[in-house]
């Protein structure tokens, strides 16, 4: 029984085979200009179930059964705009490929409501893959887990196995290539569009000095994103994952027991996260930890903790 996960990084896109424990990676533009390559690709393998692919989540669902709306909600790009990770799902839809969503952090029914206030990006759903293979590893205790990408650095917080709180990457700290959480006054200086997401960051800080990155200024970041979750769980066990998470150990090391996310070694830890809830999902060896961070019972969406006196600045009604 063939099971895969996908992971659409910023930079690369990830497909990990579990059964072979093989990765195979794509360049995140040579998928946006030739979409229906990959999902040949994807076709060829045979997959008798795949997760992925699932943006900012959605509760788990058959990309056969999704609509243009469910695509909207995952991407945040109107119909239309059907370019990138969007094109993907639909032809998977189109396929019918055995496929199913990942919620994000914010859809999980383990996190409570209070938590969620004002949120979308509490972490993507490729963050709770990693959640999926930190618990693979390091079983069901209590843990931070911080996600150290290309693009974007995201926290959470686990107790007893499960994701009860979270800071996803266009909602916490700076990142390696995001500006994520931007200064409210900024922004109104600013023509903010999705485009901003994916600039300002501390790549753009350094650069512009004509300096060399420097980890240790990242680690900084990265270490308020975890003591921000310490105010949820006090657990000095952290578990980084990501590109990164090499470079910072040694500065998050001097605070906190913290330990290298290595799954199955293909260096894709997302993609390995979304193979373990696919066979979870379908009944196979990891179904325990499908189980434990409640994804069947994961609901909502992204636009249901935005108070109403938020909702009247959006430039057009964004309801679920």
């Amino acid at each position: 029984m063939v099971k895969v996960g996908v992971d659409a990084g910023t930079k690369s896109y990830g497909v990990f085979v579990l059964e072979e424990r093989k990765l195979y990676e794509f360049e995140s533009s040579e998928v946006r200009e030739n979409p229906e390559s990959f999902v040949e690709f994807l076709k060829e393998l045979n997959p008798e179930v795949g997760a992925g692919l699932s943006g900012y989540g959605l509760p788990v669902k058959n990309f056969k059964d999704l609509t243009d709306e469910d695509i909207f909600l995952m991407t945040l790009k109107k119909e239309g705009s059907y370019i990138g990770m969007s094109s993907v799902i639909r032809r998977i839809r189109d396929e019918e490929l055995n496929f199913f969503t990942i919620p994000g952090v914010i859809h999980l029914n383990t996190v409570p409501a209070y938590r969620k206030v004002n949120r979308i990006d509490m972490g993507t759903s490729d963050k709770v893959c990693s959640a999926a293979l930190a618990l693979a590893e390091f079983g069901e205790g209590d843990f931070i887990l911080a996600e150290i990408g290309y693009g974007f650095n995201a926290f959470l917080a686990l107790k007893n196995g499960k994701i009860v709180d979270g800071i996803g990457g266009s909602s916490g700290f700076p990142s390696h290539l995001s500006v994520s959480a931007i200064d409210a006054e900024l922004a109104c200086l600013m023509r903010v569009t999705k485009d901003v997401v994916f600039s300002g960051g501390l790549k753009s800080f350094f650069e512009d000095r004509g300096e060399e990155f420097s980890f240790e200024a990242f680690a900084e970041w990265i270490l308020k994103g975890i003591y921000a979750m310490k105010a949820v769980v006090d657990e000095n066990f952290v578990v980084l994952s990501g590109r990164f998470a090499k470079e910072v150990k040694k500065f998050i090391a001097e605070r906190f027991d913290v330990k290298i996310l290595k799954g199955f070694e293909s260096g894709k830890q997302a993609a390995e996260g979304a193979a373990i809830i696919a066979d979870g999902l379908s009944g196979g060896e990891y179904k325990e930890i499908v189980e434990r961070l409640e994804l069947r019972r994961a609901s909502g969406c992204i636009f249901d903790y935005v108070t109403s006196d938020l909702k009247k600045f959006f430039f057009e009604k964004l309801e679920c």
